[in-house]
């Protein structure tokens, strides 16, 4: 008799757990395409990563988890496109710091993340320190070209 209730009451904690994960989808902030390139001294920063932060939280719901911080990795041309979500998906609204790092390594695009130290001294790595920003509209966004020395 013991194990017959005991069972039942795991069958029914599990079904109520069941229907509670079902009702608790996750929200997320609207997102934009969001393209743009980074150049030093003229050259493409292949491999370079960007990360874009923003400078204010959102004035809603959604603010109570950390804001998301959009990145991309510079290709081969010194293009980059942001991801937030899945790959390519774009960044929210909004105003944001910019930082970029990028690793002496030499792995390929698409590869494991290259080490070494940053070819750009660390210079835009603080998002309290970098002097680089960027909007982004609540439309598809072509920011400016970061032009770095």
């Amino acid at each position: 008799m013991c194990r017959i209730r005991v069972g039942a009451g795991c069958w029914i904690l599990a079904c109520a757990l069941s229907a509670w994960g079902c009702g608790t989808k996750e929200q997320r902030v609207p997102i934009f395409p969001v393209k743009g390139s980074v150049l030093v001294a003229g050259k493409p920063a292949a491999r370079a990563t960007v990360i874009f932060h923003p400078k204010a939280p959102a004035a809603d719901a959604l603010a109570e988890k950390a804001p998301p911080r959009p990145t991309g990795e510079v290709q081969a041309d010194g293009s980059f496109t942001l991801s937030t979500y899945t790959a390519g998906d774009g960044a929210p609204a909004g105003e944001y710091t910019v930082t970029i790092s990028w690793p002496s390594g030499s792995s390929p695009i698409g590869g494991d993340a290259d080490s070494g130290p940053d070819r750009l001294g660390g210079r835009y790595l603080n998002p309290q320190t970098s002097r680089l920003s960027a909007k982004v509209d609540a439309a598809a966004t072509e920011v400016p070209r970061f032009e770095l020395k």
